[in-house]
């Protein structure tokens, strides 16, 4: 279901309410506190072993200790009057702003105001990412300034009040020569998600990049990672490195991977994640004559196999990502988030269940899981494939999971909202698509282990029903929600002594 490319865990933290200030109604968790910058990278490898991704839980930090410095990065200090923001005797490049993910939003609404004035400075909209680099040239950066957005619909309506007002000036200050050299590899940080604003000062010749994946609050690595930041003006295109680094010996890094993407702000890896261990990855933007313009550092993550309880395989409803441009590398859309149990996800976008058959050995085997959640059928019938070929693709998926001892549960095959589709997306459907998926549910619903999370997502046509979607094709943050609830409810259900031991 992979479009032209999608244009967090509803658990959002207390302290992204806090920043949001809208008013939705869904519930939160604490966020993670940032990791500690200091003079030295240091990781504790015999410990590391047996978690996730690092980051992932408080009790974490007592099992992993991550110090790291970057030279010429200023801590902010904490300013909660607004009237106290300014800061003084800095020339201002940019300000890279970032902010949490807002439900169903397809582009954001950014306004800037004189704190002194009150007075509106600079607005724009049609952002699609959930970030923006604002530049002197936009504004007069050196002026007490504060900020805020909200939530557009694909027509330009707000979907969400502004959020609280944030002071522009409250951020890590990027000097001269922040970036690392040379061949020097720190342990900077594990790929999280925070919304600091990065300020860059005059003389910056390559800026900061903002990584904005949310890798740390998912209980598993994806096995296809989307890597995703915040774009960076007058980029020609976009330089990803993802590295292994084997028995954590910074000694003996491996380069696994390089990837060039045009003009954007998210790539999908086609790469499957299935061996063991530390990796990180790096982003570059680089202008039409290839030079350089802005770096992130290093972005960490971990794979782990042991003892994964329930895996995921499917398409782009599995994969995550939804309202058109927000990607699988925000939690907001993935279905896994809402499960309340661990779930890896083995989801890629664009698969039909005949490209999910061929993954199998290779993507689910590697992980063993002792149950895999099934969706797939979605894309094969919207395109002309046959439930006949649709079912023999499942059946054979199952019986691969019953020759290695894993439970399949599948799920039904979600309809579609042919219009919107049209609409929004400029995508057709084939003809006699529903009856298709009819008959690929019925045989779904036959199975011993199956979850029927269709029926709940569908309006008086039998359509997608609008609330639940906004391209047609792909369920949204209500949608996913729903799917993740099910599901969770269905395993503790059926498998308590799987799920919850």
């Amino acid at each position: 279901m992979k479009l032209k490319k999608f244009f967090i865990r509803t658990v959002l933290a207390v302290s992204i309410l806090n920043f949001m200030n809208v008013n939705l109604t869904f519930a939160q968790v604490p966020s993670k506190q940032a990791l500690v910058q200091t003079k030295e990278a240091k990781i504790k490898t015999d410990k590391m072993e047996n978690t996730g991704n690092i980051g992932n839980d408080k009790d974490k930090k007592e099992k992993t200790t991550i110090l790291a410095k970057e030279e010429n990065i200023i801590p902010s200090k904490t300013l909660d009057n607004a009237t106290e923001n300014k800061i003084e005797n800095v020339e201002f490049k940019s300000a890279i702003l970032n902010w949490p993910e807002i439900p169903n939003a397809v582009m954001y609404e950014l306004i800037v105001k004189n704190i002194d004035t009150q007075e509106v400075l600079f607005t724009k909209y049609n952002i699609y990412a959930s970030g923006y680099q604002l530049d002197n040239s936009e504004v007069d950066l050196s002026q007490n300034l504060k900020w805020q957005v909200r939530g557009l619909d694909e027509n330009k309506v707000p979907v969400s009040d502004y959020t609280k007002p944030r002071l522009l000036h409250k951020g890590e200050m990027y000097k001269l020569n922040w970036q690392n050299k040379g061949d020097e590899y720190k342990l900077e940080d594990f790929s999280r998600r925070e919304y600091t604003t990065y300020l860059v000062a005059k003389d910056v010749e390559i800026s900061p990049l903002k990584i904005t994946t949310h890798f740390d609050k998912m209980d598993y690595m994806p096995v296809y990672p989307v890597y995703s930041w915040v774009p960076v003006k007058n980029a020609d295109h976009y330089k990803i490195d993802v590295f292994y680094v084997p028995k954590y010996d910074f000694n003996n890094i491996e380069k696994i991977a390089s990837y060039t993407c045009p003009q954007g702000m998210d790539y999908y890896d086609n790469k499957a994640y299935t061996k063991k261990g530390l990796y990180f990855f790096n982003v570059q933007a680089y202008d039409k004559n290839n030079h350089k313009l802005a770096e992130a550092k290093n972005s960490y993550f971990t794979v782990k196999q042991d003892n994964v309880k329930v895996a995921a395989l499917g398409d782009s409803i599995t994969h995550g990502g939804g309202a058109v441009s927000t990607p699988p590398s925000a939690t907001l859309y993935n279905w896994e988030t809402y499960a309340n149990l661990p779930v890896l996800n083995i989801g890629f976008s664009g698969n039909l269940t005949s490209n999910m058959l061929n993954r199998f050995d290779n993507d689910v085997l590697s992980f063993n899981p002792k149950i895999l959640v099934i969706m797939g059928g979605v894309n094969d019938i919207r395109t002309g494939v046959k439930a006949e070929t649709v079912i023999n693709n499942l059946t054979s998926i199952k019986q691969k999971c019953q020759q290695h001892n894993i439970i399949p549960v599948f799920l039904t095959v979600t309809s579609v909202n042919p219009p919107r589709m049209k609409s929004v997306i400029n995508l057709d459907i084939s003809e006699g698509w529903d009856k298709e998926r009819l008959k690929i549910n019925e045989w779904i619903e036959k199975q011993p282990y199956h979850v029927d999370v269709a029926s709940g997502l569908m309006d008086e046509q039998g359509y997608l029903a609008d609330n639940m979607t906004t391209d047609g094709l792909h369920p949204d943050f209500e949608g996913k929600k729903h799917i993740g609830e099910l599901v969770g409810d269905y395993l503790r259900a059926n498998f308590p002594d799987i799920v919850n031991n």
